[in-house]
């Protein structure tokens, strides 16, 4: 079961997200965000959105998918950098996550390690290394970007970590909410995959 919670600081935004269903029944899940803000941030992430479809059909793993990715920004964007998490479950709750540069995700209310390669568009050649670990039946994992955690309310405080992993087991509207409440300054995208309970019948 998958929810997602997008709130743009502007018209419109630099963060986006994509699920995508693969040849061999699991899914794509991949969430990024461009830097900056408004309309040039919303073109780019429209452009990688395009790119990024284009290659799950080729049914690529997160880390060669995340570097063929990259190239393609490299040819077709002046400057810039987008960070993206990449993964990729199966229906048995297996997981494979490649990270460009984004914030790690949650699951349990706990932070998953992950190495962390340079964010996409920067420079070329950039090789991705891959985090495997599985979804029990009745866990959640939680992405975000970092609008969540950059929040600030008006005596300069940021939201921060430490209330964002608070949180992270929540529903995504709920972690969204939260951030807005707190104040938003940038583009708040919040999902969440929740592997389904086996049925006992």
């Amino acid at each position: 079961r998958l929810e997602a919670a997008y709130s743009p600081a502007e018209e419109v935004g630099g963060d986006f997200y994509q699920v995508l269903k693969q040849q061999d029944g699991s899914a794509l899940v991949v969430i990024g965000d461009v830097s900056g803000k408004g309309l040039k941030a919303a073109m780019t992430g429209a452009l990688t959105i395009g790119a990024l479809r284009t290659l799950a059909a080729e049914n690529l793993g997160p880390a060669s998918l995340l570097s063929r990715l990259n190239r393609q920004i490299l040819d077709t964007q002046d400057n810039g950098f987008i960070t993206c998490l990449c993964t990729r479950i199966g229906s048995d709750g297996a997981v494979s996550m490649a990270n460009a540069g984004h914030l790690s995700p949650y699951r349990g209310g706990e932070e998953i390690p992950a190495d962390s390669g340079l964010p996409l568009g920067i420079t070329g050649g950039v090789e991705y290394s891959e985090t495997h670990f599985a979804l029990a039946p009745g866990e959640t994992l939680t992405l975000l970007s970092d609008g969540v955690v950059e929040a600030m309310n008006p005596q300069g405080q940021l939201y921060g970590f430490e209330r964002t992993r608070e949180i992270s087991a929540q529903s995504a509207s709920s972690i969204a909410a939260a951030a807005q409440a707190f104040g938003q300054e940038d583009d708040i995208t919040v999902l969440t995959v929740a592997r389904l309970t086996a049925s006992t019948a």
